[in-house]
């Protein structure tokens, strides 16, 4: 016959392997939260930069992170102008904009869409992108990871070579994460 406390003493032993089999549940706010990771470079066969892999770490408490092909209705719906640009800026859910080092400074580069309208029309260079819709599956919605986005060297043909990046995230919810910038990214040109 088996005594009580060895019942007692065994049940505590279950109970302490079910605990450390247990996957503790993360806990992020609703709202993204981003941080720069690195910038990839991947040369052409002359040497120069040919493309570069921008990542980034993002997290969100409610996995609402990215948009399906189907999401094309307000709030996201594009409102395109006539130099066909989408005007909404939930559209794009992945805003990258680009700066370049010009006398020491780090200015927002600007190109004209329209030089014969009056005034000009001018537009700010940058990239958008629409993140597929990344949203875990299950009860518990928390979720992390790496997102990389592919960008090119040259966005015209004057670009300098020392520039930076400043992105943010929207999800569904239109929450906007933090806006993180990169370090100075030097360009291997011509």
């Amino acid at each position: 016959m088996i005594h009580p406390t060895k019942y007692k003493g065994l049940l505590f032993l279950l109970f302490v392997l079910f605990l450390s089999t247990c996957k503790k549940k993360e806990i992020y706010p609703s709202i993204p939260y981003l941080e720069f990771k690195e910038a990839l470079f991947f040369p052409a066969n002359d040497g120069t930069d040919s493309i570069m892999k921008l990542v980034f770490t993002f997290k969100d408490g409610d996995g609402d992170i990215g948009l399906d092909q189907t999401d094309t209705f307000p709030p996201f719906q594009a409102d395109w102008n006539k130099y066909k640009k989408a005007t909404n800026p939930f559209y794009y859910n992945l805003h990258v904009n680009y700066f370049e080092l010009v006398d020491n400074q780090f200015q927002h580069v600007v190109k004209i869409l329209d030089p014969d309208a009056t005034p000009p029309v001018y537009d700010t260079l940058r990239n958008l992108y629409r993140i597929e819709n990344i949203t875990p599956d299950g009860r518990h919605k928390a979720i992390r990871g790496d997102i990389e986005v592919s960008i090119f060297p040259s966005p015209y043909p004057d670009a300098k070579d020392t520039v930076r990046y400043k992105f943010f995230l929207y999800d569904r919810a239109l929450n906007k994460s933090n806006e993180v910038e990169t370090p100075n990214i030097i360009w291997k040109r011509e």
